[in-house]
C-alpha cells in the first residue's frame, strides 16, 4: 500500500498520530493566516511559523534518543503553544472567525497532550 506520498516507505516520524495530527493542524493555521485581513500578515507569519516548528522538530525528535529526543519534543509543545497563543490573538483582535479558532485549538489541545506523553515517555 502507498502512502500519501507514493512511497510503500513510512519513515518513523509517519508513524505517529501526533505527526499526522500535527500536519493536519498545520493546514488549519495556513488557511487561518490566509484569510487574516491586511494589518494581520505578521501574527499570521508567525502562526505559520510556529506551526512548522510542531511538525519539524517532532519528525526531528524521531531520530533522536533518550534526552536530547525529550528536549526536542519540548521544543515542539512549546512551539505547539506559540500556535495556540497566535491563533487566540489573532481571534481577538477580529482577524480569526470563531468557528476556525475552535477547530484549530480542539486539534491543537490534541497535538499538545500527545506531545506531553511523546515527551515524557522519551525522558524515562
Amino acid at each position: 500500500m502507498l502512502d500519501a506520498y507514493g512511497s510503500a516507505v513510512r519513515l518513523d516520524h509517519e508513524r505517529l498520530d501526533a505527526y499526522s495530527a500535527a500536519l493536519e493542524l498545520d493546514g488549519l493555521v495556513v488557511a487561518i493566516a490566509r484569510r487574516a485581513p491586511r494589518g494581520h500578515a505578521w501574527l499570521g507569519d508567525q502562526a505559520q511559523r510556529a506551526s512548522a516548528s510542531v511538525v519539524l522538530n517532532l519528525a526531528e525528535a524521531m531520530g533522536r534518543e533518550g534526552a536530547d529526543r525529550a528536549r526536542t519534543l519540548k521544543i515542539a509543545r512549546g512551539s505547539a503553544l506559540e500556535v495556540d497563543a497566535a491563533l487566540s490573538l489573532l481571534r481577538q483582535r477580529g482577524a480569526c472567525d470563531r468557528a476556525s479558532r475552535n477547530e484549530a485549538r480542539a486539534l491543537n489541545v490534541r497535538v499538545v497532550a500527545m506531545l506531553t506523553k511523546l515527551r515524557e515517555r522519551a525522558a524515562g
